[in-house]
């Protein structure tokens, strides 16, 4: 046997129980992850007021009356609300909320037998200021389910007159100096730091500042490749040769002014220092003016004119078949070619998080490991609109209640929101480093500058701003 609801008493039935429920839902505080709704009883007569402290964050409701059976204290375990105090006094009753971090107003909802406030745990604040025309500086405070985030933004016009560039750490590969001193020693706007580098300092990726290559990619990692009014993003992968006389290939080139491995053959210009730093279980030839000048065994001097093919195992029977005197060249190219584009700054960084606006992870591709690709952090990323306007981003991150740090998804997410076609992930944790006129905005995870290896800068272009 069915039974059949007239319509009307339906109605008057979800009305009853909406009033129910308010009437019933004395001191109801819940966490949502994107609010805290806090409904309390309204007796006739009652008043509540709402007031806020930002320092610290505080929520104060006071009353005309007392709020029944509300305990003196709550304790919550909630990402932004920590806990709920009660008082009564003889001219009513006083909620204070207190909060972890700061948060936006809450908005009001009042019956006759009810009062509910919503307060939000998820916003963006943004503010925006010139530093200079065609260089903009954007700071975001925000927050979500998983706590508060500050971040720092550059948008540049490489149409108005500026410059962005590479520079490397005390002008050398090896080395480490802090964004701040890198930024003063070449009277940058601004800047940030760059790729990642290992621990004596060396760029871990391809790398070339004025179109000199200095070290060459790693596993086809994205890069950035900068050039007079123009950037391009792509992964990029490298190819170079040693060439005889008659342009006839003798050997493979491994790699770029870094540490020679087994069955490698490395070259070393001028940038790698003075030395090969090399073992004695290679075969080392030297050359000058497109001559070989020198062989040794290891650790040779480094022509400042010329460079050093450093092989061993299977590469050392290539070189040996050289003597003093014979002619010979090496050739680097990338894949990509976009020297063709004049690109003549070329960074790599990765994974790429962004391609053509869409979010576009490639960590497990371009073999990162967990430390970077798995959990929130300090990041540093880049990104180019499509306008071609440059976006240099820092996260801080590793601060509870400040500054929590972002997943790589959700700082591709936040490229996109600034206005990204293309992004790129850089060095971050404790590098991430932003300085603009000298002056430290970021607060690095350290509680200091890390010295780092390399920075993106931004400089005054000697050419004069181009119409668009």
């Amino acid at each position: 046997m069915r039974l059949v609801v007239p319509k009307k008493a339906v109605l008057v039935l979800f009305f009853s129980l909406c009033v129910l429920v308010h009437t019933a839902s004395a001191q109801t505080v819940t966490p949502y992850p994107e609010k805290i709704v806090l409904t309390l009883p309204k007796s006739p007569g009652q008043v509540y007021r709402v007031s806020y402290t930002t320092s610290p964050m505080k929520v104060i409701i006071d009353s005309n009356r007392p709020i029944p059976e509300f305990p003196p204290f709550l304790s919550m375990s909630d990402v932004a609300l920590k806990d709920i105090r009660y008082s009564e006094a003889a001219e009513g009753s006083r909620l204070v909320l207190d909060f972890n971090y700061q948060i936006p107003e809450g908005f009001i909802t009042e019956g006759e037998v009810f009062f509910e406030l919503d307060i939000p745990k998820t916003f963006v604040n943004t503010s925006r200021r010139m530093v200079e025309p065609g260089v903009v500086y954007g700071h975001q405070r925000r927050a979500d389910s998983f706590g508060p985030n500050v971040i720092n933004y550059l948008e540049i016009d490489l149409w108005y007159g500026f410059e962005v560039k590479l520079a490397l750490a005390q002008d050398r590969i090896f080395g480490s100096e802090q964004v701040s001193a890198i930024a003063k020693q070449i009277d940058a706007i601004a800047a940030v730091n760059g790729a990642f580098f290992s621990s004596t300092g060396r760029p871990l990726g391809v790398f070339m500042i004025d179109g000199e290559l200095m070290s060459e990619p790693y596993a086809n990692r994205t890069a950035l490749g900068l050039g007079p009014r123009l950037a391009v993003m792509d992964q990029v992968s490298f190819e170079g040769r040693v060439l005889l006389e008659d342009g006839s290939l003798l050997a493979s080139i491994h790699g770029l002014n870094r540490p020679r491995l087994q069955d490698e053959l490395i070259v070393y210009t001028k940038h790698h220092g003075t030395k090969t730093n090399t073992n004695s279980h290679g075969y080392e030839v030297v050359v000058v003016d497109g001559m070989v000048t020198q062989i040794e065994q290891g650790n040779s001097t480094i022509p400042p004119d010329g460079f050093v093919l450093s092989a061993h195992g299977v590469q050392r029977e290539l070189l040996v078949k050289l003597e003093v005197g014979d002619p010979l060249k090496i050739d680097f190219s990338l894949d990509p070619s976009w020297d063709e584009l004049g690109i003549t700054q070329i960074i790599g960084g990765g994974p790429r998080l962004v391609r053509d606006g869409e979010l576009y992870l490639t960590g497990e591709e371009e073999l990162f490991k967990d430390d970077i690709l798995v959990g929130r952090a300090p990041r540093t990323a880049i990104g180019i609109t499509d306008d071609q306007k440059l976006l240099l981003v820092t996260v801080n991150g590793r601060q509870p209640n400040i500054s929590v740090g972002m997943t790589l998804s959700e700082l591709g997410n936040l490229l996109i929101e600034l206005g990204a076609l293309q992004a790129m992930n850089l060095d971050g944790g404790g590098s991430t480093t932003m300085v603009i006129r000298n002056l430290v905005l970021n607060l690095p995870s350290d509680g200091k500058e890390r010295p780092v290896g390399n920075a993106i800068v931004v400089v005054t272009d000697v050419a004069s701003p181009l119409p668009r």
